[in-house]
Protein backbone atom coordinates (compact mmCIF):
# COMPACT_ATOMS: atom_id res chain seq x y z
CA UNK A 1 0.00 0.00 0.00
CA UNK A 2 1.17 3.78 -0.59
CA UNK A 3 1.64 6.31 1.73
CA UNK A 4 1.70 9.65 2.51
CA UNK A 5 3.81 11.75 5.23
CA UNK A 6 2.70 14.95 6.00
CA UNK A 7 3.54 17.34 8.96
CA UNK A 8 3.80 14.01 11.50
CA UNK A 9 0.76 12.38 9.78
CA UNK A 10 0.93 9.37 7.52
CA UNK A 11 -2.20 8.84 4.53
CA UNK A 12 -3.37 6.48 2.90
CA UNK A 13 -5.28 6.59 -0.84
CA UNK A 14 -9.10 6.33 -0.12
CA UNK A 15 -9.35 4.21 -4.08
CA UNK A 16 -13.03 5.32 -4.06
CA UNK A 17 -12.63 9.12 -3.27
CA UNK A 18 -9.08 10.13 -4.51
CA UNK A 19 -8.32 12.09 -1.17
CA UNK A 20 -5.27 10.91 0.96
CA UNK A 21 -6.59 10.43 4.62
CA UNK A 22 -4.97 10.19 7.90
CA UNK A 23 -4.52 6.83 9.38
CA UNK A 24 -4.99 7.76 12.29
CA UNK A 25 -8.28 9.06 14.21
CA UNK A 26 -9.79 11.80 14.34
CA UNK A 27 -9.33 11.32 10.27
CA UNK A 28 -8.33 14.06 8.44
CA UNK A 29 -7.68 14.48 4.22
CA UNK A 30 -4.14 15.08 3.81
CA UNK A 31 -4.65 18.68 1.85
CA UNK A 32 -7.08 20.04 4.47
CA UNK A 33 -3.76 18.91 7.23
CA UNK A 34 -1.27 20.57 4.96
CA UNK A 35 -3.16 23.68 4.70
CA UNK A 36 -3.61 23.91 8.52
CA UNK A 37 -0.41 23.19 9.62
CA UNK A 38 1.17 25.85 7.18
CA UNK A 39 -1.49 28.55 7.41
CA UNK A 40 -4.34 28.07 10.51
CA UNK A 41 -7.57 26.85 10.72
CA UNK A 42 -9.76 27.22 7.56
CA UNK A 43 -12.58 29.57 7.75
CA UNK A 44 -16.21 27.98 7.67
CA UNK A 45 -17.67 27.36 4.42
CA UNK A 46 -14.40 26.95 2.93
CA UNK A 47 -12.73 24.24 1.35
CA UNK A 48 -9.07 23.52 0.05
CA UNK A 49 -8.84 23.05 -3.37
CA UNK A 50 -6.15 21.69 -5.29
CA UNK A 51 -5.42 23.99 -8.26
CA UNK A 52 -3.54 21.25 -10.60
CA UNK A 53 -7.10 19.06 -10.17
CA UNK A 54 -4.43 15.90 -8.82
CA UNK A 55 -5.66 14.91 -5.68
CA UNK A 56 -2.24 12.95 -4.64
CA UNK A 57 -0.10 16.34 -5.34
CA UNK A 58 -1.14 17.94 -1.69
CA UNK A 59 2.14 20.47 -1.75
CA UNK A 60 1.32 23.76 -0.38
CA UNK A 61 1.99 25.58 -3.48
CA UNK A 62 -1.10 23.16 -5.17
CA UNK A 63 -3.49 24.18 -2.45
CA UNK A 64 -6.05 27.54 -2.45
CA UNK A 65 -8.58 28.37 0.05
CA UNK A 66 -11.95 28.91 -1.53
CA UNK A 67 -15.76 29.78 -0.46
CA UNK A 68 -17.38 26.38 -1.09
CA UNK A 69 -19.73 27.95 -4.03
CA UNK A 70 -16.65 28.91 -5.79
CA UNK A 71 -14.87 25.62 -5.57
CA UNK A 72 -17.87 23.24 -6.78
CA UNK A 73 -18.07 26.04 -9.41
CA UNK A 74 -14.47 25.05 -10.56
CA UNK A 75 -15.74 21.37 -10.74
CA UNK A 76 -18.40 21.70 -13.11
CA UNK A 77 -17.73 20.76 -17.05
CA UNK A 78 -20.44 20.10 -19.79
CA UNK A 79 -20.29 16.06 -18.96
CA UNK A 80 -21.83 16.88 -15.67
CA UNK A 81 -23.81 19.38 -16.99
CA UNK A 82 -25.24 16.77 -19.07
CA UNK A 83 -25.68 14.61 -16.63
CA UNK A 84 -27.23 17.20 -14.57
CA UNK A 85 -29.92 17.89 -17.81
CA UNK A 86 -30.93 13.78 -17.86
CA UNK A 87 -31.35 13.80 -14.33
CA UNK A 88 -33.73 16.59 -14.13
CA UNK A 89 -35.75 15.22 -16.91
CA UNK A 90 -35.82 11.65 -15.43
CA UNK A 91 -37.28 13.46 -12.39
CA UNK A 92 -39.24 15.87 -13.47
CA UNK A 93 -42.41 13.89 -13.71
CA UNK A 94 -42.32 12.72 -10.37
CA UNK A 95 -41.75 15.94 -9.05
CA UNK A 96 -45.00 17.29 -10.49
CA UNK A 97 -46.73 14.48 -9.40
CA UNK A 98 -45.79 15.29 -5.95
CA UNK A 99 -46.38 18.66 -5.75
CA UNK A 100 -50.05 18.16 -6.97
CA UNK A 101 -50.29 15.39 -4.03
CA UNK A 102 -52.06 15.82 -0.88
CA UNK A 103 -48.52 15.65 0.61
CA UNK A 104 -47.03 18.28 -1.75
CA UNK A 105 -49.89 20.58 -1.11
CA UNK A 106 -49.35 20.30 3.03
CA UNK A 107 -45.70 20.77 2.61
CA UNK A 108 -46.32 23.86 0.89
CA UNK A 109 -48.41 25.32 3.14
CA UNK A 110 -46.53 25.18 6.14
CA UNK A 111 -43.93 26.18 3.99
CA UNK A 112 -45.47 29.23 3.20
CA UNK A 113 -46.53 29.85 6.27
CA UNK A 114 -42.86 29.74 7.89
CA UNK A 115 -41.90 31.84 4.96
CA UNK A 116 -43.89 34.34 5.54
CA UNK A 117 -43.15 34.32 9.55
CA UNK A 118 -39.63 36.16 8.81
CA UNK A 119 -39.94 37.99 12.52
CA UNK A 120 -37.90 36.25 14.64
CA UNK A 121 -34.47 37.95 14.39
CA UNK A 122 -31.33 35.84 15.64
CA UNK A 123 -27.70 37.67 16.31
CA UNK A 124 -24.64 36.23 14.62
CA UNK A 125 -21.07 37.33 14.49
CA UNK A 126 -19.94 38.42 11.66
CA UNK A 127 -17.10 35.76 9.74
CA UNK A 128 -14.58 38.50 8.96
CA UNK A 129 -15.16 41.71 11.53
CA UNK A 130 -16.28 39.13 14.66
CA UNK A 131 -19.26 42.23 15.02
CA UNK A 132 -22.66 40.92 15.86
CA UNK A 133 -25.21 41.56 13.61
CA UNK A 134 -29.71 40.91 13.38
CA UNK A 135 -30.72 38.34 10.78
CA UNK A 136 -33.99 36.74 10.12
CA UNK A 137 -34.16 33.32 11.76
CA UNK A 138 -35.28 31.87 8.01
CA UNK A 139 -31.71 33.12 6.41
CA UNK A 140 -29.04 31.93 9.52
CA UNK A 141 -27.48 29.69 7.85
CA UNK A 142 -26.85 32.55 4.99
CA UNK A 143 -25.54 35.31 6.64
CA UNK A 144 -22.18 34.97 7.02
CA UNK A 145 -21.12 38.43 7.27
CA UNK A 146 -22.31 42.22 8.66
CA UNK A 147 -21.93 43.59 5.46
CA UNK A 148 -20.85 43.28 1.48
CA UNK A 149 -17.83 45.12 2.97
CA UNK A 150 -16.87 42.86 5.03
CA UNK A 151 -17.91 39.49 2.78
CA UNK A 152 -15.18 41.79 0.04
CA UNK A 153 -12.52 42.52 2.72
CA UNK A 154 -12.80 38.62 3.58
CA UNK A 155 -12.23 37.61 -0.41
CA UNK A 156 -9.51 39.54 -0.28
CA UNK A 157 -8.18 38.33 2.55
CA UNK A 158 -8.04 34.72 1.15
CA UNK A 159 -7.24 35.49 -2.26
CA UNK A 160 -10.66 34.47 -4.13
CA UNK A 161 -10.34 36.93 -6.76
CA UNK A 162 -6.75 36.86 -7.39
CA UNK A 163 -5.58 36.52 -10.91
CA UNK A 164 -1.85 36.39 -12.71
CA UNK A 165 -1.13 39.83 -14.28
CA UNK A 166 2.39 41.39 -16.50
CA UNK A 167 3.70 43.90 -14.70
CA UNK A 168 3.59 46.49 -17.83
CA UNK A 169 7.60 47.93 -16.45
CA UNK A 170 9.41 44.82 -16.08
CA UNK A 171 7.18 42.24 -17.57
CA UNK A 172 7.50 39.99 -14.51
CA UNK A 173 3.96 37.95 -13.50
CA UNK A 174 2.54 39.10 -10.24
CA UNK A 175 -0.61 38.29 -8.31
CA UNK A 176 -3.08 40.73 -7.85
CA UNK A 177 -6.97 41.18 -7.11
CA UNK A 178 -8.66 41.23 -10.91
CA UNK A 179 -10.85 43.61 -9.56
CA UNK A 180 -7.94 45.93 -8.69
CA UNK A 181 -6.33 48.17 -11.07
CA UNK A 182 -3.03 47.75 -10.31
CA UNK A 183 -0.78 47.53 -13.12
CA UNK A 184 3.42 47.08 -12.19
CA UNK A 185 4.57 44.10 -9.76
CA UNK A 186 6.09 46.85 -7.08
CA UNK A 187 6.05 50.25 -6.65
CA UNK A 188 9.86 50.84 -7.77
CA UNK A 189 8.63 49.54 -11.43
CA UNK A 190 5.39 52.38 -10.82
CA UNK A 191 7.63 55.55 -9.52
CA UNK A 192 10.37 53.90 -12.59
CA UNK A 193 7.36 54.11 -14.83
CA UNK A 194 5.86 57.50 -13.70
CA UNK A 195 9.56 59.47 -14.18
CA UNK A 196 9.35 58.03 -17.95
Amino acid sequence: MQYQFHFGKKFYLDHKTGYWISTTCPKIRAHRWVWENINGKIPKNCHIHHIDENKSNNDISNLKCLYYEDHLSLHVNEESRQRAREWINQIRPLTKKWHRSEEGKKWHSIHASNTFKRKDPIIKNCNFCTKSFEIDSIDKNRGKFCSNVCKSAQRRKLGLDNIEKKCQLCEKIFKSNKYGKRKYCSRSCASKDAKN
